[in-house]
């Protein structure tokens, strides 16, 4: 019992003792683009010498918790779209780090609607994604599916292929954003001979 209590004396006064002026984060910058990502930071308690306090304890905190939270671990997660920053803390010493959290808000489709003739070659339909505050996402993937396959196909990289005479509708998505858009396929137009 008594090394314990000679233990807990020593690492209390090398704590003391430790004296930290600044403190090293990495990554640098983080930016999270799904709600379940997550980054852990590293916090280098460090002196004016180089050395490391290894002893130091860090606190944790976000300057927006509506955008990102920080375990007492430095493990941080998205909670909404925009921008803050991680504080880590060790007594008076302070370091951030920029968050960067970017989700797709909204998705819109050009055109609204689409009316074909079966048997026309495919169209092409532009999908744009956007963050919440109106700003152009491009670096997502698109998903689009027809709910009616056998009236109309998405093929080669989000065109529209007629097949059948109906209507159906095209869903599309990015990321977590949804949005569709209607297909009416028409008869080919015979011409009397």
């Amino acid at each position: 019992m008594r090394t314990l209590a000679v233990a807990v004396v020593s690492t209390v006064l090398c704590q003391a003792c430790e004296k930290v002026d600044y403190i090293e984060l990495v990554p640098a910058e983080i930016i999270l683009k799904q709600p379940n990502n997550q980054v852990f930071v590293e916090a280098k308690a460090m002196s004016r010498q180089g050395a490391r306090a290894n002893h130091a304890t860090v606190s944790w905190s976000v300057g927006d918790g509506a955008v990102a939270r920080v375990t007492n671990k430095g493990q941080v997660t998205p909670e909404g779209d925009g921008d803050t920053e991680v504080i880590a803390r060790v007594g008076d010493v302070e370091a951030r780090v920029p968050v960067r959290v970017i989700y797709v808000d909204r998705v819109e489709v050009e055109p609204k609607a689409l009316t074909m003739v079966e048997g026309q070659e495919a169209a092409e339909v532009r999908v744009s994604a956007f963050r919440k505050n109106g700003k152009s996402i491009t670096d997502r993937s698109v998903t689009m599916t027809a709910r009616d396959k056998t009236i109309a196909q998405v093929v080669g990289g989000g065109k529209i292929l007629p097949l059948d005479p109906g209507t159906t509708t095209i869903d599309v998505r990015v990321d977590n954003a949804t949005t569709s858009f209607t297909v009416v396929v028409e008869a080919e137009k015979k011409q009397k001979k």
